[in-house]
C-alpha cells in the first residue's frame, strides 16, 4: 500500500528518541477508539483511549504477491456490552484501522499517524473464563470476499436478521432426522 509521510514523522523517525503508539479504530455505531499507549492520544481529530483491554496486536505485513492481508486484535478483561456487539452479529463488515503515530516526550503526535491496515472485521473468537473474557478479533483487507459466494445460513438467528419474529427456523438445528425424497 502506498502511503504519504508527512516530512516532520520522518524527521522523528530518523531521531533517536521517539516514541511509538498503536491507535485502533473499530466503526461500531458507536465507535471504539484506544490506544496501547499509556495515556490518552489525541490524533486524527478525536482521542483514541488508553485501554488496559488491548492486549495484542499482529504486526502488520505487506508482500508484493498477491494475497489477502489479515491481522488478530486481542482484547482482554472486556465488559459484557463489548461481548454482546460480536454476540449479536453487529461485528459483520465492520470497518477497522490501525495508525502508528510517533509521540514526543508530552505525548503529542509528531506529524500525522501512519495507516499501517484498513479492512473489515470477518471473525471474532471469544475465551470466558467466568471472571474475565478475551476476545480476539481477526480483521483482513477488503480482499477477503473476493471470490465468496453470498447465501444465507438456515438457521434461527439469521432468519431473525432479515424477519424479524418469523419463527419458521426455530427448531431447524434440532431436525437429525434424515429426510427421505422420492421412493425409499
Amino acid at each position: 500500500m502506498t502511503r504519504q509521510i508527512d516530512a516532520a514523522t520522518i524527521a522523528a523517525l530518523n531521531s533517536d528518541n521517539l516514541n511509538m503508539a498503536t491507535l485502533v479504530q473499530l466503526d461500531f455505531t458507536t465507535a471504539i477508539k484506544v490506544t496501547n499507549w499509556a495515556r490518552n492520544v489525541s490524533a486524527l481529530s478525536t482521542t483514541f483511549l488508553t485501554s488496559s483491554d488491548l492486549l495484542e496486536i499482529d504486526e502488520v505485513s505487506e508482500t508484493s504477491d498477491l494475497q489477502v492481508n489479515s491481522l488478530n486484535i486481542t482484547f482482554s478483561g472486556v465488559g459484557q456490552t463489548f461481548v454482546a456487539l460480536f454476540l449479536s452479529n453487529n461485528y459483520i463488515d465492520i470497518r477497522a484501522r490501525v495508525w502508528k503515530a510517533v509521540l514526543d516526550n508530552s505525548d503529542s503526535v509528531i506529524g500525522a499517524p501512519i495507516l499501517t491496515f484498513d479492512g473489515r472485521i470477518t471473525a471474532y473468537n471469544i475465551a470466558d473464563s467466568g471472571s474475565t473474557s478475551t476476545v480476539e478479533v481477526e480483521v483482513a483487507s477488503h480482499w477477503k470476499d473476493f471470490q465468496l459466494i453470498k447465501g444465507r445460513k438456515t438457521n434461527h438467528n439469521t432468519q431473525q436478521l432479515f424477519f424479524p419474529g418469523d419463527e419458521g427456523f426455530r427448531f431447524a438445528a434440532k431436525s437429525t432426522k434424515e429426510i427421505k425424497w422420492g421412493k425409499s
